[in-house]
């Protein structure tokens, strides 16, 4: 139990560590590129008096380590201040897409482990057998296929198939939640098919190394069953592998959400990132990059809690 206070201790202070530097780079970024927020709310037609008087309102003539601490102070209780653009506060625009984002990124993750894991185990069981090699020619292609060209043809097709189907049709999820979900499903399933490809290549490898172990030849030796030896053994075995891959996995359907939302016109943190950089929305853009950072290394950090839990050795190391 002290071993493993200890390691969670330690990932905290290395996520807390992490999430500082990249509050900073992230500052600094949005504070050397060329552009003025002020101008950007105003427009070209403003006075430089009329400048000023927005800069000093907004901060923006305040020494740099001020202007970061107030920001950074500002992200730990979601006041992010207005967008230039928008005209309304930050942390409010992020909550109102986040949940086409989140939406989606669940529903591919359940496409991800329901298809690739019995693939993976089916493959598992004869490696260079056809079936294996079928499954594996069709994960190298579709994991070279970026999700935006996989969704430009799955709409081409879906379109083609289903005389109704309309890309871009939207449904909010106060006003419809079965039709949320619905239209959330396609462009869910394109984000899932690399992912799918890459999840069946890591889980295969890992069973068939399983597979090969002393221990599964000394468990055939007692007379167990392969399905028995599978599902009390291999499997539990491949548990950090398969936690490893999760996280990356998870972490990848969150970047490739922002691209396909675009594709499928879904109003989502993709398009709300894009919106915020054909307008320079600094404070908008600012953000946004922190809390898809924030979200991304947390998720790293869980897998490391999980790992550990289900590989004891890992807190030695």
């Amino acid at each position: 139990m002290g071993r493993q206070a200890g390691f969670i201790i330690s990932k905290i202070l290395e996520l807390l560590a992490t999430l500082f530097l990249v509050s900073l780079l992230t500052f600094v970024a949005f504070s050397v590129i060329p552009g003025d927020t002020a101008q950007v709310i105003l427009g070209p037609d403003a006075s430089q008096a009329q400048l000023d008087a927005l800069r000093s309102e907004l901060g923006l003539d305040r020494p740099m380590i001020v202007q970061y601490l107030s920001w950074l102070g500002g992200l730990f209780t979601f006041n992010l201040g207005k967008s230039a653009a928008f005209g309304t506060p930050v942390a409010g625009l992020i909550a109102e897409r986040l949940p086409v984002t989140i939406g989606m990124s669940i529903i591919a993750l359940i496409f991800v482990i329901v298809i690739s894991y019995p693939l993976a185990i089916l493959s598992a069981r004869r490696p260079g057998k056809t079936l294996d090699q079928i499954f594996s020619v069709m994960g190298h292609i579709l994991f070279a296929i970026p999700p935006f060209a996989l969704s430009l043809i799955i709409i081409t097709i879906a379109s083609a198939l289903f005389s109704g189907f309309r890309a871009g049709q939207y449904f909010a999820p106060s006003d419809n939640f079965g039709g949320f979900v619905g239209c959330l499903i396609l462009p869910s399933f394109c984000i899932a098919l690399p992912k799918i490809a890459m999840t069946f290549k890591y889980m295969r490898s890992s069973i068939i190394e399983q597979n090969s172990s002393e221990y599964v030849k000394n468990a055939k030796g007692h007379g167990l069953s392969d399905l028995r030896i599978l599902v009390k053994h291999v499997l539990p075995n491949s548990n950090v592998s398969s936690i490893t891959v999760i996280s990356i996995v998870l972490s990848d359907i969150l970047a490739g959400s922002l691209i396909v939302e675009q594709v499928f016109n879904l109003p989502g943190l993709g398009r709300l990132l894009l919106a915020g950089i054909a307008r320079r929305d600094f404070p908008l853009l600012s953000g946004m990059v922190f809390y898809i950072a924030f979200i991304t290394v947390l998720l790293y950090f869980a897998a490391d809690i999980l790992g550990s839990i289900a590989d004891p050795r890992i807190r030695l190391k």
